[in-house]
């Protein structure tokens, strides 16, 4: 296996780990509520970019119209 997937094999639980625990510290705001939706969608952008299916530009197209709709 290329060194590079061994490394974020590695480092992406751990990413994960910290991510989580900032989010729980996050203060309840209804402005950063929504920059954090900004931020979830680009990292579901990317991450359906990543694979190979159908289903997942689906659900970034619907995750993507319901948003825009609630701000509507």
């Amino acid at each position: 296996m290329p060194r590079d997937y061994n490394m974020t094999s590695f480092l992406l639980p751990l990413a994960a780990q910290v991510i989580d625990r900032a989010i729980a510290k996050i203060p309840d705001d209804a402005e950063l509520g929504e920059k954090l939706i900004d931020v979830c969608l680009h990292i579901l952008a990317k991450a359906v970019k990543l694979t190979k299916t159908d289903m997942d530009d689906k659900l970034l197209e619907q995750v993507s119209a319901a948003i825009k709709n609630r701000e509507e």
